[in-house]
């Protein structure tokens, strides 16, 4: 018998308008994977459909966030996922 790992790392966002969240997104990086999936769960319909461009925004920079940090795994240097405005 021989023990096998991988390391993955769970990341999470939040949009918000106003102050009030609208969608939240969610993923599971892992090291080696090609393509990383991002969920997105619609918490607030209205101020959704009034604001899909700014949430569509935040999706695309987690997605970036994701797709780096995935890229930090496949080259051994884990970077933070801060974000500045």
């Amino acid at each position: 018998m021989a023990l096998s790992t991988s390391k993955s790392i769970s990341l999470s966002g939040v949009s918000t308008i106003n102050g009030v969240q609208v969608a939240t997104f969610s993923t599971v990086v892992s090291k080696g994977l090609s393509y990383t999936s991002v969920s997105t769960q619609i918490t607030s319909q209205d101020l959704y459909e009034n604001n899909k461009a700014e949430v569509r925004k935040d999706r695309d920079d987690f997605q970036t966030v994701a797709d780096n940090l995935s890229d930090s795994l496949d080259s051994g240097s884990v970077k933070s996922t801060e974000q500045t405005a």
